[in-house]
């Protein structure tokens, strides 16, 4: 969430402890996926480089090709202090960047 000391990411474990993060992924594929979103996160990404790095680490764990179909996404903006979720249009624009991207 966003709050007056802005973006917080909260995770809270089965035991009940929360634990904040700068970037965390969570689910199937999480072991794989976390590595590589610890080495590429940092602060000063933009909106769009975020959503693109999400989209490239979920296109390396998932074992489906990532389609708009099969992907959900949503962001927090620090700008609106609330949750877009995107619409199957805003995904497969992601998921075409990441794979013109994957080409170059």
């Amino acid at each position: 969430g966003v709050d007056d000391q802005g973006p917080q990411l909260w995770l809270a474990d089965p035991s009940g402890t929360y634990v904040k993060y700068e970037a965390k992924a969570i689910g199937g594929g999480m072991e794989q996926a976390q590595p590589t979103l610890q080495e590429k996160y940092h602060k000063s990404l933009t909106l769009k480089e975020a959503e693109e790095l999400a989209a490239q680490i979920l296109k390396q764990v998932m074992e489906d090709t990532m389609t708009k179909d099969n992907v959900e996404m949503a962001a927090v903006r620090s700008d609106t202090k609330k949750m877009e979720i995107y619409s199957a249009d805003k995904i497969q624009e992601i998921v075409d960047a990441v794979e013109k991207q994957s080409v170059l």
